[in-house]
């Protein structure tokens, strides 16, 4: 009695050969076609000079963390620098995704007293450090355009030990 059959040995053969040219394909079209999302997350800076009604009462940083395609965000006093990253890590009050340098989010404004859970909706277009676009509060029925400034992040160093 033979383990080696010709017939068995050909279609494991086949199986074994077939895979291998499945994930040869694969893996290029993958390598080719897919790409990841450019990094956007940081603290923008908005310039306030005609944001709609209680969003002009302070200077304004949009606080914004990515993973991948999806955007959580804050927008957030600039005076609360200090707590910013833990208020979007641990309670974001806006999600939304980033696809093709475009960005659309949406939340309620709760990290500004003069807003109060009013509903916020952002959309807009990162170019480089620039996001420019357009923010509509629910309070205001017309949409208005911003720009904001990505600032520079501090590099944390940490102490060597011997």
């Amino acid at each position: 009695m033979s383990h080696f059959n010709l017939k068995s040995l050909i279609f494991y053969g086949v199986a074994i050969g077939s895979v291998v040219v499945l994930f040869k394909v694969v893996t290029a079209y993958g390598e080719s076609s897919l790409k990841a999302s450019p990094p956007i997350d940081g603290r923008y800076r908005i310039d306030a000079k005609n944001l709609p009604g209680c969003l002009q009462a302070e200077a304004l940083v949009l606080e914004i963390q990515q993973s991948g395609i999806y955007l959580n965000a804050s927008l957030l006093p600039t005076n609360n620098a200090a707590d910013s990253q833990t208020i979007v890590k641990e309670k974001p009050s806006m999600t939304g995704k980033f696809s093709e340098q475009k960005l659309s989010m949406s939340g309620a404004v709760s990290h500004l007293t003069s807003c109060q859970n009013q509903f916020l909706s952002l959309q807009g277009i990162v170019d480089g450090n620039t996001l420019t676009g357009q923010i509509n509060l629910s309070s205001i029925p017309n949409a208005v355009n911003f720009t904001a400034q990505k600032e520079a992040t501090a590099q944390k160093t940490e102490p060597k030990s011997h």
